[in-house]
């Protein structure tokens, strides 16, 4: 899976309708209540039979499109999994023991943007049938809005707000710097791209005397409340002589909040020459944190490839390291014993656990220890004497440099990658896509991506622990394998 597909969020509403037959004797009810779930997620389709009666000896299909390529077939007191429509396979149920109740409630697991439509619900007894339908409402959640400079030559300059990823189409309102409506002086196009969902930009001209401007995209689907918020505040900019435009970003998504992306800017060649250096890093770390944060909809498909149990390779260790029993903790102390497959110059120690497929997830607590090294480590990497960590010498790892003369997070590329302060996390997690050639890490505790390396992996992959040398009390807590986290 690309980061591609994790940087959307859709919502899935499946709105219940209550069943059309209320003949005499026994009839199918549905719900006119919606569930409201998102992709990924496990659900229920209510309906039942009223009366209560037992549903055992019945026939029950769910279907979508044709009545003879069902979601889901009970028949004969078993289900009829060869006569399902493939995309559903693995994903239904109907438990026996509401059968038993009249229960015919459909379990629907692995929610997907896909599953979209209209279902019914039939019982027959085989004298009669009896159905209900379920309305399936797939609203698609765009991206983060963005706002641009757009001037053409010649032509006054426009505002651009633009976002992608949405179903149905999103409603797109302008204010100014007093809050007053202003979406009647914009003009704004819908793209359907490829997957069927739509991309929304809206235009707005912009005056020298109007320096605030607010892009509102709002969702026409219920949902929870979801909200990222970013503001820029004017002293991270020097004053400047002649007009500016400036816009301050407030993003909030959500039905309760109004979605609210306002960004400031001045003139560009002005703020380039004019802003300090120290004024401009803090815009950069802060316009970081917000692009990177993860959507709950990706997170929770993150945590779906959590690793079981993940534990030290006692036999890979660098002798200094100490290593507890239970293998779920590294700390750069000394042990007394050899291995040829031991780290002799690195303070490393490898995972017992190796990779050649698959999604991968863990978590690891580095708290604030001073040096440290974390990330996956090819089998036939080398291991013995000061070999550079770089992926092309098979390892792709990030850390931390915290020494008294610098202060630096990075990647370790070739040449070393930079990565935001900001970000450096107290807990940190990563995620291994063997086959997209991805290993992705992030900050758990602001639910934020750092980094991504892509390559081509071609052999068993091993998560490796670096926690630095233990020195005169620093660097003493030890880096710790956590089970995952996750609050809504």
């Amino acid at each position: 899976m690309k980061m591609g597909f994790l940087g959307r969020t859709c919502l899935i509403v499946l709105s219940l309708l209550p069943a059309v037959s209320t003949q005499g004797g026994w009839r199918v009810v549905g719900s006119d209540q919606p569930v409201i779930a998102e992709p990924g997620d496990d659900v229920i389709l209510p309906c039942h039979i009223s009366p209560r009666l037992s549903a055992v000896d019945m026939e029950v299909r769910w279907y979508r499109d044709r009545f003879d390529t069902p979601v889901h077939l009970y028949l004969n007191k078993k289900d009829q999994l060869g006569r399902q429509d493939s995309a559903y396979r693995g994903r239904t149920a109907l438990p026996p023991s509401a059968l038993q109740t009249g229960d015919i409630s459909l379990h629907l697991r692995n929610l997907r943007p896909s599953d979209r439509g209209v279902y019914t619900c039939v019982a027959g007894d085989g004298s009669r049938y009896e159905e209900g339908q379920t309305e399936v409402i797939v609203a698609a959640l765009g991206t983060q809005p963005s706002i641009s400079m757009d001037s053409t030559q010649g032509e006054q300059t426009h505002l651009v707000c633009r976002s992608e990823g949405w179903d149905p189409e999103p409603e797109v309102i302008w204010r100014d710097r007093d809050g007053n409506d202003v979406t009647s002086l914009s003009n704004t196009t819908v793209q359907r791209d490829s997957q069927g969902l739509l991309s929304v930009s809206s235009y707005i001209k912009i005056k020298q005397q109007s320096n605030v401007f607010s892009c509102l995209v709002r969702s026409k689907t219920p949902k929870p409340d979801w909200e990222s918020k970013l503001h820029i505040s004017s002293d991270f900019f020097p004053g400047v002589s002649g007009w500016m435009v400036a816009f301050f970003l407030t993003l909030a998504l959500s039905i309760g909040a109004i979605p609210l992306l306002v960004i400031q800017w001045r003139r560009m060649d002005a703020m380039e020459r004019k802003l300090e250096p120290m004024a401009a890093q803090r815009l950069r770390e802060e316009l970081e944190s917000v692009k990177r944060e993860v959507l709950k909809s990706e997170w929770k498909w993150i945590l779906s490839s959590a690793v079981d149990s993940l534990t030290l390779d006692l036999d890979t260790a660098h002798p200094r390291l100490t290593l507890p029993v239970d293998g779920k903790q590294v700390r750069g102390k000394r042990q007394d014993y050899n291995s040829s497959q031991r780290f002799d110059y690195r303070r490393c120690v490898l995972g017992k656990e190796g990779f050649t497929s698959g999604r991968h997830y863990w978590e690891l607590g580095v708290g604030e220890n001073t040096f440290w090294r974390l990330g996956v480590s090819r089998e036939s990497a080398e291991r013995k004497g000061g070999f550079s960590m770089t992926p092309q010498q098979g390892y792709w790892t990030v850390g931390w440099d915290g020494d008294e003369d610098k202060d630096e997070f990075i990647a370790l590329t070739d040449p070393q990658t930079p990565l935001p302060r900001s970000l450096k996390p107290q807990k940190l997690g990563v995620y291994l896509d063997y086959e997209e050639g991805q290993l992705s890490f992030y900050n758990v505790e602001t639910r934020s991506h750092i980094y991504t390396f892509t390559d081509t992996f071609t052999e068993k992959l091993y998560p490796i622990f670096c926690p630095g040398l233990y020195s005169s009390g620093k660097n003493a807590a030890p880096l710790i394998i956590c089970p995952h986290t996750y609050t809504d």
